[in-house]
């Protein structure tokens, strides 16, 4: 009796002891399941707040995109209209400049014109220093590498800028002629910065002063150091050399200016994997010195070569025939005086696109030179009927446009044009277009 007693109590406390433990699992799992409705319902919460961030974010994203395009709309379109002007300001002074020995210019003259094609040309600057900040901020700048010798760019930038040191009482050192040194780089953009780092060096020189430049290869760089006989930089605002619009205090100066040049080199030069620094001896000068990759292809040895001339070339070889398809009355008159100026090529103007392809079709010109902003038929619609017709097709056509972003350049390159010229006009531009037009058609003509 007693054995069953005591087995009935074992029983009875391990089904207590069982019923406590499956009441303490029933609680433990109701805790879980309360916490982990509380970390869901809180995931739910942190992820609807991700999600709303991210919207924002996106918005915001979209925002941002939309007004940097709104921007470099605006500002290609102040491109435009500031170049058609330009066109005529700085063309007509050019052609008063060259034409001085048919018709001289008196001393103040001739002071007056310079003056004139000066500030036309610092306008320019300025619109293509604002165009290229803008597309580098707005990460649109593209850069085309290859090849180059950074001696030849430099000695050809040294000619440019001749007659600017000349007239400042500096003395411009160029750097000689040697074969075989190269860099991986845009070559239009390394100009770009060579131009405004010595047009730099001569503008903040003392008179009688001279401006270096040293070109060595250092390994897998090269270095083209600029250095100017100025006033140099106090060490405490190097920092703001590089800011967009900050001439540090030079703004009260005689010396025109923007502030932009140096930012849009620095970021140029970034671009192409190198950089630009500058090292300031206060009383003494500067020196900019801005690093490249060399160019390690053994099979493309870079040649020296001299530098070309800059004087205006003459059209050669027999008379031919020019259309221009132009609008605008003072580009019309502009180009007047420059073919009346190189005298072998007579003129046909056509002041709309329609016009102009019923003329092409008559005159079989030898050259056409195109205007891409015509009323009516479009410059690339004009282009595209000559192409299609076969009275018109094969016929060298140039454009000539105040649209100048590298997205319109190379718009017109795609559409077929032999060369895209861009306003403000560059008379010698121009001539070795033509030239090339003219030598193309010639030899495409079928022998007698």
């Amino acid at each position: 009796m007693s054995i069953v007693l005591v087995i009935t109590f074992v029983a009875l406390a391990g089904a207590l002891v069982g019923l406590r433990l499956a009441a303490r699992a029933r609680g433990e799992a109701s805790r879980l399941k309360s916490r982990s409705e509380e970390l869901e319902a809180r995931v739910a919460e942190r992820t609807q707040d991700l999600r709303l961030a991210l919207d924002t974010a996106d918005r915001q994203a979209k925002a941002l995109a939309a007004a940097n395009q709104a921007k470099t709309d605006f500002l290609a379109g102040m491109s435009h209209e500031l170049r058609t002007p330009l066109n005529a300001v700085i063309g007509f002074s050019e052609l008063m400049r060259m034409n001085t020995v048919a018709e001289p210019l008196t001393h103040r003259q001739g002071q007056a014109v310079d003056h004139v094609l000066a500030q036309g040309r610092h306008l320019l600057t300025l619109i293509d220093e604002v165009l290229d900040l803008a597309q580098i901020e707005s990460g649109k700048m593209s850069v085309s590498m290859e090849r180059v010798d950074p001696l030849l760019v430099a000695r050809q930038v040294c000619e440019t800028l001749k007659a600017q040191a000349e007239a400042a009482g500096v003395t411009l050192h160029s750097p000689p002629a040697t074969a075989g040194l190269g860099v991986v780089a845009d070559r239009t953009r390394l100009r770009q910065i060579l131009l405004n780092l010595l047009s730099n060096a001569i503008k903040y020189n003392r008179p009688d002063g001279a401006v270096l430049i040293e070109v060595h290869q250092d390994g897998d760089g090269v270095t083209i150091a600029v250095t100017d006989t100025g006033d140099g930089i106090a060490e405490d605002r190097l920092a703001e050399l590089f800011q967009p619009f900050n001439r540090l205090g030079r703004e009260t100066t005689a010396v025109t200016g923007t502030g932009i040049g140096l930012a849009v080199s620095r970021r140029l030069a970034e671009a192409m994997h190198g950089r630009l620094e500058v090292l300031s001896r206060p009383g003494e000068g500067c020196t900019f010195t801005l690093h490249l990759p060399v160019a390690h292809e053994v099979d493309a040895v870079v040649k020296a070569c001299s530098v070309p001339s800059v004087g205006l070339p003459l059209i050669e070889g027999r008379a031919a025939t020019l259309l221009y398809v132009e609008d605008n009355p003072s580009n019309i008159a502009l180009m007047r005086h420059v073919i009346a100026a190189l005298g072998t090529i007579q003129l046909h103007v056509a002041e709309t696109g329609h016009e102009g392809l019923a003329l092409a079709r008559d005159l079989r010109p030898d050259v056409i030179l195109l205007d891409i902003n015509l009323p009516g038929l479009s410059g690339f619609e004009l282009k595209a009927r000559l192409d299609a017709d076969p009275l018109t097709q094969g016929l060298p056509v140039l454009a000539l446009s105040a649209s100048a972003m590298p997205q319109d350049v190379r718009r017109g390159r795609e559409a077929g044009f032999r060369h895209y010229l861009t306003k403000p006009l560059e008379i010698g531009a121009l001539v070795r277009a033509l030239n090339g037009a003219l030598g193309a058609a010639e030899s495409a003509r079928p022998a007698a």
